[in-house]
């Protein structure tokens, strides 16, 4: 018998291993490059045969896994029970059952309830900004890039729920904030990509994967700024391809940062143009049944631990889908699971939306350069 993903949850501590689970569905990330990520969550529902009273309540914790290609236990959703919903799905003189839904949200929902920012913010990095929110917001701290990037201005006290600071802030950063499978949230600065990918290349998914019926790309005009106006603490700095407004029109776009520093301004709006006056075609959805026999084991594994950010590719595309090799950025990804069938759902963006200009923070120590003489110094090359 081939490999089944034998979902089990755990709620309010208990394992449930003898619950019956009917279908589960997941969800995290976003659709769009542009925006932040929403709130995970996962809807559950459980076939009960045995008329019992589970006691399942409003902010009980919930933990879904999945075995892996070994055999072992893998998280892969963390959150707290929100809404619970009962329905008889038959009925007879031997027995009578009932599907019940539980609704759980993820770490982005709770810190949407839960009120920071009274106090002023000091002058400080994104990286000292980002941490002090999620501190503040009494989350566990997956990981905040370093080295910061850009430095904010003062914040003045103003009360706010925690998701939406932290969402504007990581926005301003030209960043991204994500939440994990086990309940932690992170901030992702725009170095994140090219470094995974720089460090990790690209996953690559063989077409015998993927659900042809499932595929879509997308190129929008909705994704084109060649004009932009970016706000910063001492007024706007602006930033212009005229190229593009040859071939596309003015398209024009106006963004609100509370950056310090002018050159970090000019910086990020001259990133905004390259990344923006232009549209690239990204493949918007497609579907993988994991437990397929043509899933290796080890890809198995990797789509199991499916992350924000994942770069990956794919090759031979059909010519009206993608006339080229696909490199793209995980956006939003999604597991449909039962007892014996796992499937996921990827929501993808174009690499080149999100792969930046190589800054000097980013190149390791140990880089040396090639076919330079040793005894060159920089002070006489000319």
């Amino acid at each position: 018998m081939g490999w089944t993903p034998q979902p089990t949850i755990t709620i309010n501590g208990t394992d449930r291993k003898s619950i019956t689970l009917h279908d589960v569905q997941i969800s995290y990330g976003r659709t769009s490059v542009w925006e932040q990520a929403r709130a995970s969550y996962a809807r559950i529902s459980i076939l009960n045969n045995t008329n019992t009273d589970y006691g399942f309540d409003m902010n009980q914790t919930v933990a879904i896994k999945v075995k892996n290609s070994a055999g072992s236990d893998v998280t892969v959703f963390t959150g707290k029970i929100t809404s619970t919903s009962n329905a008889i799905a038959g009925s007879g003189v031997i027995a009578t059952s009932a599907i019940q839904t539980i609704t759980a949200v993820g770490t982005f929902a709770q810190m949407s309830r839960k009120l920071i920012g009274g106090s002023a913010y000091p002058k400080e990095f994104d990286t000292d900004r980002m941490t002090r929110i999620f501190t503040e917001a009494g989350v566990t701290i997956d990981t905040v890039d370093t080295p910061s990037i850009y430095e904010f201005q003062i914040r003045d006290g103003n009360t706010k729920d925690a998701y939406t600071i932290a969402a504007d802030y990581a926005q301003q950063a030209d960043g991204y904030i994500y939440e994990t499978a086990t309940g932690s949230v992170g901030f992702a600065n725009e170095s994140r990509r090219f470094i995974d990918q720089r460090d990790n290349g690209y996953l690559t998914i063989p077409n015998n994967y993927i659900l042809w019926n499932s595929v879509s790309s997308e190129k929008t005009l909705a994704d084109i700024m060649n004009s932009i106006s970016l706000s910063y603490r001492a007024g706007n700095v602006t930033s212009d391809d005229t190229t593009s407004q040859a071939t596309y029109g003015k398209v024009a776009g106006s963004v609100t940062t509370e950056l310090h520093n002018l050159a970090d301004a000019q910086v990020q709006v001259d990133r905004y143009i390259a990344l923006r006056a232009y549209p690239r075609t990204s493949l918007s959805s497609f579907t993988i049944p994991i437990d397929s026999p043509n899933v290796s084991d080890a890809n198995k594994d990797k789509f199991i631990s499916m992350a924000m950010g994942k770069p990956i590719q794919i090759t031979t595309l059909p010519i009206p889908i993608k006339n080229t090799t696909y490199k793209g950025m995980v956006e939003g990804y999604s597991f449909s699971i039962n007892q014996f069938q796992m499937v996921m759902t990827l929501n993808t963006t174009d690499y080149t939306y999100s792969i930046t200009p190589t800054r000097w923070q980013d190149v390791s120590a140990a880089t040396t350069w090639a076919a330079v003489d040793a005894a060159v110094q920089w002070t006489t090359y000319e």
